[in-house]
């Protein structure tokens, strides 16, 4: 079909109303955002949860922790781009079927980078899922258990360590997740012993093709983050390669529609077609959390969206990305919370570049960081160039 154009504000706008950050869902939405979502972004638990509030109403901490230890609705595990997110568990297995796609053990680069082969890969893969059970057990004691069934005592070391380097393999392949906490110490299980339902790809003969289920995840993605581009499906996904987007493009079920969007070829569901051009422009002011998917899923450098001279004071070094003050669709500042539980300041930095200071509507947004914390917060505004 012919190319539809648009501009960001639309595709920003139908954005916002597909994530929940327009009108939000009731308090008993959280496993079906997370769903929507395609997974909250966890390396920072906190914010995963505030990831949820700004979707949420009369959201509360506790029911993020319920969701994942008492009713295991929701699921924490290494997943896109080997970062950690909180996932529904049919989210968890349609991802371990897809991630057979970007199996980084096979590269030769990343196997010198660990100090294992490609076949000390695979015993540690079987290893891990031998030893977990729906007990939660410490990364201590994995560690040394998954050691001596490899007969490698120097590997325990190697395992209390690392983030996901070791253990995001046998993550991938669907052997495990984390369990809850113990104390300061994370834990872990087997997904499939956790959740009464077979998980792992080795538990699972029928299973789709890795493709095949890379393009329905897609095909979820492009329902809440209409206009993207293949760079940023690439960007979500991790894909090794451009090839990998392209063939599993050709697959969606969904009928797709080419968009450009001042000037960039991007894609929406040919259903959505008709929603993206009646979508008004967004009008209102949001406090988005660190690492929050609608932040990490922009187009990067465009200063409609994001004053191209503040870009670096989002996306960070290390893979940080800043807390952000939404001001009628395009990013208008950043945020963080200072101070002690009994005594906190929301820091607002408003960049000069912004249309309207919009006071009223960013103390209602502190208002409810603070009822979801369940703590007072105060709010001081820096404006800058």
């Amino acid at each position: 079909m012919p190319a539809t154009a648009t501009t960001w504000a639309r595709v920003l706008g139908l954005r916002l109303e597909r994530q929940h950050l327009v009108t939000r869902a009731p308090a008993t939405a959280l496993v079906d955002v997370v769903r929507e979502m395609v997974g909250l972004h966890a390396q920072v638990m906190g914010a995963a949860e505030l990831q949820a509030a700004a979707r949420i109403d009369g959201l509360r901490p506790a029911d993020v922790r319920d969701a994942l230890a008492d009713q295991r609705s929701l699921v924490k595990a290494w997943s896109f781009r080997g970062t950690l997110h909180l996932l529904t568990p049919d989210g968890l297995a349609e991802f371990v079927a897809a991630a057979a796609t970007r199996e980084r053990w096979h590269e030769a680069v990343w196997l010198r980078y660990i100090g294992l082969t490609e076949d000390d890969c695979e015993r540690l893969i079987r290893a891990v899922g031998d030893t977990l059970s729906d007990e939660p057990m410490t990364r201590a004691d994995l560690a040394d258990a998954v050691a001596q069934r490899m007969g490698d005592a120097s590997l325990a070391t190697r395992l209390r360590t690392g983030w996901g380097s070791y253990l995001g393999a046998p993550a991938q392949r669907g052997e495990l997740i984390f369990g809850p906490n113990a104390g300061r110490n994370v834990t872990f299980v087997h997904p499939s012993r956790w959740l009464d339902r077979p998980v792992a790809l080795a538990e699972r003969p029928d299973a789709a093709k890795p493709i095949d289920a890379l393009a329905r995840m897609i095909g979820r993605f492009l329902a809440t983050f209409p206009g993207s581009s293949r760079d940023m499906i690439k960007r979500w996904w991790g894909a090794p390669r451009a090839g990998l987007v392209n063939d599993a493009l050709r697959r969606v079920d969904e009928p797709l529609s080419e968009v450009q969007v001042d000037g960039v070829r991007t894609f929406v569901r040919r259903e959505d077609l008709e929603a993206l051009a009646d979508q008004p422009p967004f009008r209102g002011v949001r406090l988005l959390p660190a690492f929050d998917p609608f932040i990490n899923e922009l187009p990067r450098r465009v200063d409609s969206v994001l004053p191209v001279g503040h870009h670096d004071d989002v996306y960070r070094t290390a893979g940080w990305v800043t807390p952000l003050v939404l001001v009628d669709g395009r990013i208008g500042g950043t945020w963080e919370i200072n101070g002690t539980a009994k005594r906190s300041m929301v820091n607002v930095i408003r960049w000069q570049s912004s249309e309207r200071d919009a006071a009223a509507e960013l103390e209602a947004e502190v208002d409810r960081v603070a009822a979801f914390l369940d703590r007072p917060l105060a709010i001081e505004t820096t404006t800058l160039d």
